[in-house]
């Protein structure tokens, strides 16, 4: 069964209208340390409704078919109604488990409810995870009990750095359907959006009043504008041209190296243009590009004797194409990778980059 992009549409837009619970002056929300939070998953107002479970257990049993084990398993009292939508739904496939946070005191005294079988792989299912706390806690109770866990399936991830990397990081497979930051938070009011360039600079730039010369070569410009931001903390308005004609729209980095000790590199850095995004003259470019770098230099007095001794490199970027890996030319062509689950997760080389052997 596939999950419909129709589908994964309208279930989040439900979360969005019934599946976060905000605070209020009478409703009070808390977080594990006790501290107040301004909104928190409420998936039970969705998935206890007739179609938020049916929506939910569609895109739940889509993501379980990427595993090879048919018993599924929820530690809590959120997962169960995810866990009934799956089972009915996945036409006999999938028989489930739910795991008591303590043993039951009388009749069974069993801590894990439901028909064991310790010879199928079992995949913990829950509406998010977050800290991890209850995956952890999940894995141990099955594991405890002789059960292979593949890993976790979940319906809300809150981001990777946490919980669901710990799970990756131990072997476990991990699956989200929804990504806080990606799919909620970029939905909701009043809540922060995901930077898909953190190598941007979004202050405003500290023009001075005075303007750099034209006809420069790159590297002199940068050198001038990282002199002036370190001696008076402005930028040389740009030039209206350089020496030659530069494409910029790609981007530019700044390099700094020693003039006594090459492979001494002082500060790098820079930033990428991505399609789409607004791209300054090649001069504006270069300014921004030698003002990170500066900044990177910091404190102003050391850094200006650093300068001095030092050689300037500036690298400029054609407008960014997409491509994939056998197009990759490490003679020729700088390169970003960004990744497509996490936009904001990305990484640059420049062409024959010193430790780089190939595009490989």
């Amino acid at each position: 069964m596939n999950c419909a992009i129709s589908e994964r549409d309208e279930l989040l837009q439900l979360i969005l209208r019934d599946g976060i619970l905000y605070r209020s002056p009478t409703q009070p929300v808390l977080s594990r340390d006790g501290s107040s939070a301004r909104w928190m998953l409420d998936s039970l107002s969705v998935s206890m409704n007739p179609q938020g479970a049916l929506l939910a257990g569609r895109c739940l049993i889509a993501l379980l078919e990427n595993f090879d084990g048919r018993q599924i398993a929820t530690y809590g009292t959120t997962g169960i109604p995810l866990m009934q939508s799956v089972i009915l739904q996945s036409g006999n496939r999938y028989h489930g488990l739910i795991i008591r946070k303590d043993k039951k005191a009388h009749g069974s005294v069993k801590r894990i409810e439901g028909r064991v079988d310790l010879v199928e792989p079992v995949i913990l299912l829950d509406d998010s995870v977050s800290s991890g706390l209850s995956m952890r806690e999940g894995t141990a109770y099955l594991e405890e009990a002789g059960l292979r866990v593949e890993g976790g399936v979940v319906l809300v991830r809150f981001g990777w750095d946490a919980g669901f990397a710990r799970m990756r990081e131990r072997g476990y497979r991990m699956e989200a359907v929804f990504d806080v930051f990606e799919d909620l938070m970029e939905n909701m009011e009043d809540e922060p959006k995901v930077d898909r360039n953190p190598t941007r600079y979004t202050d405003a730039l500290p023009w001075d009043d005075q303007q750099a010369p034209d006809g420069l070569h790159p590297a002199h410009l940068a050198r001038l504008g990282m002199e002036a931001y370190l001696r008076c903390g402005k930028l040389p308005r740009a030039p209206q041209c350089l020496d030659d004609d530069y494409d910029s729209r790609g981007g530019a980095w700044v390099s700094l190296r020693d003039r006594d000790e090459i492979y001494l590199r002082h500060a790098r850095d820079g930033f990428w243009i991505f399609p789409g995004e607004p791209s300054p003259s090649a001069p504006e470019t270069i300014l921004t590009a030698a003002l990170k770098t500066a900044k990177s230099l910091e404190p102003a007095d050391k850094a200006l004797r650093v300068l001095e001794r030092s050689h300037i490199a500036v690298t400029l970027f054609g407008a960014l194409e997409e491509c994939r890996p056998g197009q990759l030319d490490n003679d020729r062509y700088g390169i970003v990778v960004c990744s497509r689950e996490r936009p904001s997760q990305m990484g640059g080389a420049l062409p024959r980059m010193p430790g780089i052997a190939n595009e490989w």
